[in-house]
Parts: structure tokens; sequence; C-alpha cells
């Protein structure tokens, strides 16, 4: 993905001192330092320590830097694994030029191997045998959700089922079965379409609904995901106040969908108050290039309750617990666990969906087929045992884990589970999740499997055996007794096999912690007295984590915005509520020097949670990553600076921070209709406008800016300054209201909200507090040869949604 152009860099006579830049959406990005010199170089260039080096190797050897020559060729080349392809990407999913699911080509979606190994394990019964493996010949369905806590998932809802689908059905395209609702999923808000994503893509009769789709993904409205993909969030079971820890996130699917359920649980507990969860969702991914990726993706959120890291899931830091987030534990219990761990930050949930050999994804890359040896989950189970053990060691006493792959291989799966609970020696029981997601078909966890590797299989651990042995190989991969498994519960774990509803494979266990794991009840050392230690014995001051992370990265630290003189003109120019929202302990900025922090370009939003765990992350309290924690992203760009004559603040809130903000906001607030809002967007949109709001506009009054004409409306034109300025309109997303006392009661409400608003700025229609219904737009006013303007400051695929909203309520008259 590509980032934002960056400031200008410092002097050429202070280059002896490294500069710092941000990555992801809070980000400026650099060209990075490896930047078209690595192995090919990166398509559109580096991205900092990775950017030539791995970009070069991700993006398929096409850069023009000085190895180009070498990795280049003449012809076309083999198109390399994306790390956008895991889940969201369009571009490979075994669809290029020749379509590997095609007929004559099926029957080189065949491996000898894999069929020996998997028919041996017993993973389906035989008589299911063939149904499986003539379902990962085939290619996957599309499937999408809705974005659970976003403000119009109703009408989004509606115009999938009303109009898009019934036009699929019409057009009655051959072998296509209609839209299918995933029954298991909450609301009826994920659905699956049977056709590969290249069909959707190249299909005229479909083009309405993919870009529609494509167009709602890009704002966050729906996610386009793998079904499967989509269960291991739901057994987490989180809470408005949880802090979440997503410990392999990219390429972030889940940890937006992590991010909805935190927004969804606010809304429902905290529906009179400000919409900002108290909690955080950590997102921490191994590679820094998957980390921005992971950025790029979830900041369609627009969350201020989430932070991306990058650690490597088994060593993510232990740090201190300085509170400040204002959680009521509904976990720990004191009887269980250590009073020495009080002060140890850890988490009420955590996803560990761990890297794997990934034979569960055949029908979504078929090019497995051909690279499949038993020698994957061999490699790779004990670095899914660190990372599983590390967590439970994360998670607070009364939390859960849930542990995922994309694999089939149960060396992977139940011989890691039993593995951990082993470990945990009774502090850690797997959760009943049976009754869960009714209508999920599955498959119970295996209690018995066969340790095999390249060399062949093998019915012991030790050296006694003939057979040799794969390296790598570790005696917690066999199974436990029979008593053991049953002790263990071991068919609690989840296994999705693709022939059961039309998926991919998939494994899923929920763990519950019940008492700290042995040796954590004399305490866990945290990991910056860890460092501090280390660095004291070494001459060289230690390179592991602090600000050298930042340094060699090229990331520019974490810092609060502590200028008071910056949120009094907020206050002043925004009215900003500050005691209900605690907004002054919530804004943070990325420094790149002394004028960053005094003067920052960007603000941002962080909830109580993200902004504790930021500030708790030192043992000073201050910047970022002297604590040990790799952070590159935090919150939501609520702020941006820009002046404008008259203003007493000198900058403008942001369309993205605006669903943080709104309720809080009581100045430069200007009450709109429908129709006028509708006039600005169109015309940012290039969109002819109606006759009737043609005329309206040219009798508006002349101290207006085009697209004012409500006498309401223009009173509050005039009592804002120029600069940026919010124009709201009541729409509501609710069903069932088209009901005739529900029309007495709406009409009732609004009335008395314009009383109030009149008694509160003498006439201006503004009652001071956004409800959950409004739309707002984030525009700037300024003043031209012309007179007033006003310009939309969201993107246009933001301008366009909210467009796409007030026509769909204009159709329904539920304005």
């Amino acid at each position: 993905h590509t980032h934002a152009p960056g400031p200008t860099r410092p002097d050429a006579r202070r280059r002896s001192r490294p500069t710092l830049v941000m990555t992801g959406p809070m980000a400026w990005a650099g060209r990075g330092r490896g930047a078209g010199r690595g192995r090919g170089g990166s398509v559109g260039g580096g991205g900092g320590r990775d950017g030539g080096r791995d970009g070069g190797r991700v993006s398929g050897g096409r850069g023009g830097g000085r190895d180009a020559g070498r990795s280049g060729s003449s012809g076309p080349q083999k198109r390399m694994r994306d790390v956008r392809d895991d889940e969201l990407g369009e571009a490979h999913d075994g669809f290029e030029v020749d379509d590997a699911f095609a007929s004559d080509k099926v029957g080189n979606l065949r491996n000898e191997k894999f069929e020996q190994y998997y028919q041996a394990q017993g993973i389906v019964p035989d008589s299911e045998w063939q149904l499986m493996l003539s379902s990962f010949q085939t290619p996957l369905p599309l499937t999408f959700r809705v974005n659970m806590s976003g403000k119009f998932r109703e009408s989004t809802k509606r115009k999938l089922i009303d109009t898009l689908f019934p036009e699929v059905i019409k057009h009655n395209i051959a072998r296509m079965k209609p839209p299918k609702c995933l029954k298991w999923y909450p609301d009826s808000l994920a659905w699956q379409i049977d056709v590969p994503k290249d069909a959707l893509k190249g299909n005229v009769k479909l083009q309405n609904l993919r870009n529609f789709i494509v167009r709602a993904n890009e704002v966050g409205a729906v996610t386009r995901q793998e079904a499967v993909s989509m269960i291991p969030p739901l057994l987490l079971d989180v809470k408005a106040h949880h802090r979440v820890l997503d410990m392999c996130a990219a390429p972030g699917s889940k940890t937006f969908q992590l991010l909805e359920m935190l927004h969804v649980a606010t809304s429902t507990s905290n529906s009179n108050s400000c919409c900002v969860p108290s909690g955080v969702v950590v997102a921490n991914d191994a590679s820094l290039q998957r980390a921005n990726l992971l950025t790029h993706q979830t900041k369609r959120s627009n969350s201020p309750a989430l932070l991306v890291t990058n650690h490597q899931a088994q060593l993510f830091p232990f740090l201190p617990d300085r509170g400040g987030d204002g959680v009521q534990d509904d976990t720990d219990d004191p009887h269980k666990f250590s009073s020495k761990n009080k002060n140890v930050y850890r988490f009420h949930r955590i996803l560990c969906d761990v890297p794997c050999s990934g034979d569960g994804t055949l029908r979504k890359s078929p090019d497995l087929w051909k690279k499949w040896t038993p020698a994957s989950g061999v490699e790779l189970h004990s670095l899914q045992l660190a990372i599983a053990t590390h967590a439970a060691r994360l998670l607070k006493v009364g939390g859960r884990l849930v542990y995922s792959t994309c694999s089939l291989n149960p060396l992977e799966n139940e011989s890691v589970v039993s593995a951990l609970l082993k470990r945990g020696k009774g502090a850690l029981v797997l959760a009943d999740v049976s009754k869960a997601l009714p209508g999920l078909e599955r498959r119970p966890g295996m209690h018995h499997w066969r340790v095999g590797d390249v060399f062949g299989w093998h019915d012991e651990p030790g050296g006694r055996e003939p057979v040799r042995k794969q390296k790598g190989m570790a005696d917690t991969m066999w199974p436990p007794t029979k008593s053991c498994a049953e002790d263990q519960k071991l068919e609690r774990c989840v296994r999705i096999m693709p022939h059961l509803d039309d998926t991919g494979g998939f494994f899923i266990v929920a763990i519950d912690k019940v008492a700290e794991m042995p040796g954590d009840e004399l305490g866990i050392t945290l990991t910056c007295d860890v460092q501090n230690k280390e660095a004291k014995n070494n001459r060289d001051g230690g390179r592991d984590g602090g600000s050298d992370w930042n340094t060699s990265n090229r990331v520019a630290p974490v810092l609060p915005v502590d200028s008071n003189d910056i949120v009094r003109s907020m206050q002043a120019q925004y009215g900003l509520d500050c005691a209900k929202s605690g907004i002054e302990n919530g804004l943070m900025t990325r420094s790149l020097g002394v004028e960053d922090v005094e003067n920052p370009k960007r603000i941002y939003y962080l909830s109580p949670g993200a902004r504790a765990l930021c500030m708790g992350n030192s043992n000073s309290g201050g910047p970022n990553n002297s604590g040990g924690l790799q952070i590159v992203a935090a919150g939501v760009k609520a702020f941006e600076r820009q002046t404008a004559p008259g203003a007493k603040c000198k900058y403008r809130i942001t369309q993205e921070g605006l669903d943080s903000l709104l309720p809080l906001l009581q100045k430069q607030v200007v009450r709109a209709s429908a129709a006028e809002i509708q006039y600005i967007l169109k015309r940012q949109q290039g969109e002819s406008q109606t006759p009737e709001s043609q005329k309206l506009d040219l009798m508006r009054d002349t101290e207006s800016p085009e697209g004012c004409w409500e006498k309401d409306t223009v009173r509050g034109m005039r009592k804002v300054t120029p600069g940026c300025v919010i124009l709201v309109t009541q729409v509501r997303d609710d069903e069932g209201d088209d009901d005739e006392p529900s029309k007495k009661k709406h009409k009732k409400e609004k009335k008395e909200k314009k009383e109030k608003g009149d008694k509160a700025d003498g006439g201006a229609g503004w009652a001071g507090i956004a409800g959950p219904n409004d739309l707002a737009v984030a525009c700037w006013l300024g003043e031209g040869e012309k007179g007033k303007s006003l310009s939309v400051l969201a993107t246009k695929a933001e301008g366009g949604h909210l467009l796409h909203q007030l026509k769909e309520r204009a159709g329904r008259k539920r304005l």
C-alpha cells in the first residue's frame, strides 16, 4: 500500500542525526532506507527496514534498484503471493491467465502425499473423504459481512437485500445459486455469493453488486472476508472495556471485527453518553511491512481504540499496568492469582491466529497443491506452541484465549492445544462452544492422531526408531493417552471442513484461564526491567526495543499533546465537552522533533484504554518505546493543522474523527436539511443537481454559501466562524419505525430538540449534542471574491457513501 507524502527532510548538515518518519495512516512515509536497492526493489519504493529487502521479494522482483537486472526477466514473471492475499486481496486466488479450477485442469489439483497423510490421520470419515477432496477442487465463494457497529448498517443491508440481490437473481446467471445469508453470523450481517472473486469482477451482470461492495469496503461499511475467518472473534465475547490483543493480526480483517465488537458493546451499554469504548484492541504483527498493511486495512474503522504494534508474537512484552483506562475488572479472582502480578499489564481477550501451513486454504490458493508436504506442520509446531504459551501468560485470570489456524493438520491444532493444557497444569480449560453460533456446521476435535514427516510415520518420540526424523520434531507433537485426552476434553475443539458448508478448512478452540500459569504465581518480570538490566551489562547500551527500534525503522514515537493552549483553543473553537470525554488526556501526536511536539501537524484521539497503554509503556510515563512496546499506529486522526481568518483554533476536525468527536461538539456545528447536504455532496461527486434544488440555491441568501438556503441553516451559518464547520442532518436507521406511533414520537422528539436548540443558541436549531442517528459532514467554510463557499473535507469515497445514505432515506421517506 502507498503512503501519504511526508514532511521535508532535515537540513543536510544534520544528517548524522537519524530522521524518524511515520508509517501507516499515522504516517508521512519516507522513501525507506532500502527503497529500490534490495533484491528486486519494491514496487513504489520501500517503507523502512523492509522497503528494499522484503519489498522486492514480496512484490515479485519488479523494482528498478541496483539488483533489478538480476531479479528481473524479459518475459512476464510468475506473481508471488502477496501479504494482502491472505483474506482481503483480489489479485491472487488462482484465477489468473489460466483458471486453475477449469474442468480440464481439476486433475492437477491433487497431491498424493496430501491424500495419504490425511487419510491416515482420519480427519474425516471414509464416507466423506471424496466429498472433502471434491470441495477442495472447487473455487471458494465470495463472502463478506456488514460492519456490525456501523451507523448505517441497516441501510447497507437494505441496499443489498432489496436492490442488489434481486438484481443478481433476475439475471439468472448459469450455475449460480442465489446469495445466501450465513445463518450462524449474528444479526444476519454476513453473506455468501457463489461466484469466485474474479468472476464477480469480470461479469457485467454483477457490476452493480461489485461496485457497491468495493465502495462500501473502502469506507468500512462492509468487509470482504472468508467465512471461516469470521468465527474466531465471535467466540471471544468482547466487552466495551476489554483489553484485547490480536497477536498475529495482519492483514487485519479479524482486527476490524474485534473493533466492531468493542464499539457495539459500547453503544449498547452506554447509549446516552460518549460512544468511545474505554477498552483497546492491540493488533500486532512480527513483520513491519505487514504491520503497515494492517494499519492501512484497519484505519477504515475510524476507531480511537486501536493500537498497531510490531513484535514477534512469542516475545510480546510484559508491560507495567499503570491504570488510567477506567477498567472495572470482571475477570481477576484475587484467590486465584498472585498479588505480585497486579502491576503487570495483561489482557481480557487474546486472539492467536497463528502462522500455519495453510492447507485449509486450498480453495483460495490452488498453488498450494504442488507445494504441500508433511514437513510444514512439523516446522511450525514449536513456534505455534511458543506463541500460544506466551499468550496464556499475557492473559488475565478469568480471561479467554482463542487459538486458530487455517490448517487441517493435528500437529498444528490438537497437538498444540494438548501440550498447552499440559503446561498450564490446570490453569487453562477448554470452553464448551458447542451451543455458540447455532447453524454453524462443525466437527469435534480429535483425541488421537499420528505423527509424520517427510521421512515417514513415527510411533513414539525419542531416537530409538530406525526411521530418520525431520529436524524440529518435538515430543509435544505426540497425542496424549486416551484418559488424558478425555480429561482435556479435546472434543471441544472446533474443526470446520470445506464440504460441510461450502467454506475453507479451519480450526478453532476457545480456552479459558482459571488460574495463574505455573511459575507466574511468583511474579512476572517486566520486559522493560529485563532490557534495562541487559543494557547495563552491555557496553553498547543495548539494542533491543526502546528508542533504537524507532530510529532503526524510521518510525516516529507516539507522544502526548501536553499543550494546554492547544486544548483550550479547541474548546473555544468547537465547544468540546472535555469533562464528558476526557479528550484533554486522549490527544497524541507523532514526534519528528521539537516543532512536532509543540506545534503538531496531526493530532490523534485515543480511547482511555489505548492512551493508558501508550503512556504506561515507559518507566517515566513518557514517549512510547522506552518501555519496549513498538507502536506503529495509534488511535484515529482527529485533527489536522489548518488555519482560517478569525478562527480561535489552528486545527480542523477530520471526517474520520467525527464518529468519536461529534457527540462532544457544541460549536461550529450547523444543522442543515438533508436536501442541502445532498446538494453539497453531489457537487463534490460531480453529479447533476435536481431542478428543484438548483432553483432553491439560486434564491438563497447572498450571505450564505452555495447549498445553504433553509432559514435555520442560514441562521446557523451566521453564528459560525470561517474554517472547519460540521454540517449535520438527522437520519434514522431503525427498523420498524414506519408505523404511526413511531412517526408521532419522532415528530415530538424533533420539536423538542429544536426548542432546546432555540433556547441554547438563539434559534440556530442546534441542540449542542448530536444524536446517534445523525449524519455529519466536515466542511471548510471560506470566503472569496464570489462570497462564502463550502468545501467537503471528506474523501470522495466517504462523500459518496454519505450521499448514498441520504438518497436511500429520501426514497424511504425516513428523513
